[in-house]
Parts: C-alpha cells; sequence; structure tokens
C-alpha cells in the first residue's frame, strides 16, 4: 500500500472538485484552500503519502460525508482506491497531469 511508483509529488493533498472547469474528457480538482465559487457541495478527496486516502463525499445537509480507505499506485497515473467501509465500491483515478494548482483526472 502506498507505493509511490513515480506519481507526481503533488498529488499528496487535499482536493476539491472544481466541476465548472471541467472538459469533455477531464474532471478538474483543485487544492482544498482553493478559492471556489459559492456550490451547494462539493466532492473531494485527500491522497497522503502514507497510503491513506480519505473521499469527501456530499452528506445530508450539504456537509461533507468523510469515508476513509488506501490507495495503491498502478504505475506513474493511476491510483487505485479501496474502503474500509465494503458499502463503497473502489475505483481507479487516471492522472492526467498534476501540478500543484490543479488534477485533471479522466471522467
Amino acid at each position: 500500500m502506498g507505493s509511490n511508483n513515480g506519481l507526481p509529488k503533488e498529488i499528496f493533498r487535499h482536493w476539491v472538485h472544481s466541476y465548472e472547469e471541467d472538459t469533455r474528457e477531464a474532471k478538474v480538482f483543485r487544492p482544498g484552500n482553493y478559492n471556489f465559487p459559492r456550490s451547494r457541495g462539493r466532492f473531494g478527496f485527500e491522497i497522503k503519502e502514507n497510503g491513506e486516502f480519505v473521499q469527501y463525499g456530499i452528506g445530508p445537509a450539504d456537509r461533507p460525508a468523510r469515508i476513509s480507505g488506501y490507495w495503491k499506485a498502478e504505475g506513474k497515473d493511476k491510483i487505485n482506491v479501496y474502503f474500509e467501509d465494503k458499502e463503497s465500491a473502489s475505483y481507479a483515478i487516471n492522472i492526467i497531469s498534476c501540478t500543484e494548482d490543479v488534477l485533471m483526472i479522466k471522467k
């Protein structure tokens, strides 16, 4: 778990979906401290270097719902995400590009 496998070091932070910037091919994420336009809640996640993964969904009353899990790199542009809560399906994050300011992943 958590082997970096050449992942960009900028990936290890809290990312929040900036859906206003999405393209046909990509979902756009910004760092958690980005000045987002007002919204009724946003999906996000945090990728930690120690292998932890925290997903922030939109829960009741538009409050973040937090789900803990872990990640495993598959090459330098793919991260597989698994959850301790068996109700939550695992999935892959396919990285298109990652800088300190923006993370773009395949839809």
